[in-house]
């Protein structure tokens, strides 16, 4: 640990030696997620090539300073919404993405249904449904409400109340139509409802992005850096920019594909930029059952997903596995002033996960803090926070330099 630590204090005025000046480096931020984020890449879904624009993107980046640039087939399976939602209770027409949603795993509609053919389920009654099937979440209680829906109540609505609607994008789809509703929202009487919402199930092919940049003095020792660059798609007309999560994750990862361009970094480098991954994270199963390098000589995978918003720190899933590795990050965040690191067990909750189940070091790496919405409309670049990103870069590069002491 002390060697660690002396070689620390070298390498930070190093880092920020080496480092592109804070305007330049935060105009990449902003350029990168401002386009990103926009109307062009419509959500980063399926839905207009909104994914197939952004992999342009990052492929012309990469291109542009010098780097060769693979692409992996991945195909996912999704439900994709084809026009604008509606949701009309009693007279009064709600908003989608702010008011309601239809929940993902809702079928086409078109019809209205009367006080009588409405199932309305508050957090209560769930919170007691999963007690009483030993279920986890309170998302897989509503699966299975949808999925075991009997079908004598399938000409029925279901409606889940909610604080605000957080979308997600599945792969399967059930008879019963279901919506999710804010609960402010909601009348103490619902006398009628009129609901719209038309989808197609389709399999697509898409593609992980990936381009590699060999080691100075050790270079079969690989450092996998990865990000998803999917985000939720649309809903008609409304997309979900998708600015924190997670073109702040896209951006720091081109950033360090920029600085390590023109300085080579002591171990091989590989960046991942992944699809899939709210689907199910198929983008980084697939790369872990073909990856570019074989695992083995796979050091460390750091993922970057959410890593734009809030000054409290971050959060470092899957982190406890690795208290060496760990003590690396925390001794550079409290040297250089950059807040806590939350140590968490690992999850399946990003593109970390599958290179765990394939006994590959990995962490989950997100911001903490801020007021940053997830899954939201209004996960947008003017809500970033530049300087967390150049923390999260300082931190990212300080580790590859560690790790390539001999």
């Amino acid at each position: 640990m002390k060697k660690v630590l002396v070689l620390l204090i070298w390498l930070f005025a190093f880092l920020i030696a080496g480092t592109e000046s804070d305007i330049d480096l935060q105009n990449y931020f902003k350029k990168d997620i401002a386009y990103l984020s926009s109307k062009e890449c419509f959500g980063r879904g399926i839905a207009r090539g909104g994914i197939y624009k952004a992999e342009d993107y990052i492929s012309g980046e990469l291109k542009n300073i010098g780097l060769n640039v693979s692409k992996q087939n991945v195909r996912i399976k999704i439900n994709v919404p084809q026009d604008d939602p509606i949701l009309v209770i009693n007279y009064d027409t709600l908003r989608v993405g702010y008011d309601y949603i239809p929940h993902p795993f809702c079928p086409t509609t078109d019809a209205c249904y009367k006080a009588d053919e409405v199932h309305r389920v508050n957090t209560e009654e769930l919170e007691k449904l999963k007690d009483k099937l030993n279920l986890t979440s309170l998302s897989g209680v509503k699966r299975y409400m949808i999925e075991h829906a009997p079908r004598q109540d399938r000409n029925k609505i279901l409606l889940f109340e909610e604080n605000y609607p957080i979308v997600s994008r599945q792969n399967k789809q059930f008879p019963q139509v279901t919506f999710q509703v804010v609960k402010d929202v909601l009348p103490d009487t619902i006398k009628h409802i009129y609901a719209y919402h038309k989808t197609r199930y389709t399999s697509t092919l898409t593609h992980n992005v990936i381009s590699m940049i060999k080691g100075s003095d050790m270079p079969d020792s690989v450092i996998t850096l990865g990000a998803h660059y999917d985000h939720m798609g649309a809903y008609g007309d409304l997309y979900y920019p998708g600015a924190n999560d997670n073109g702040s994750g896209v951006a720091v990862l081109l950033a360090l594909a920029r600085y390590y361009a023109e300085n080579p970094p002591p171990v091989t480098l590989i960046f991942c930029f992944f699809t899939g991954e709210e689907q199910g994270l198929y983008g980084s199963r697939k790369y872990v059952r073909r990856p570019v390098r074989p695992l083995k000589q796979n050091m460390m995978m750091l993922n970057l997903d959410m890593i734009g918003s809030g000054h409290d720190g971050w959060g470092a899933v899957a982190a406890k596995d690795y208290p060496n590795e760990a003590a690396i990050f925390q001794t550079i965040a409290e040297k250089q002033e950059f807040g806590k690191i939350k140590l968490r067990d690992n999850a399946k909750n990003s593109d970390h996960f599958p290179f765990t189940l394939a006994r590959n070091k990995a962490i989950f790496f997100y911001s903490s803090g801020g007021k940053q919405p997830y899954h939201h409309p209004d996960d947008i670049l003017g809500t970033m926070d530049l300087d967390v990103l150049e923390k999260i870069m300082v931190m990212v590069k300080g580790y590859i330099e560690t790790k390539g002491e001999k």
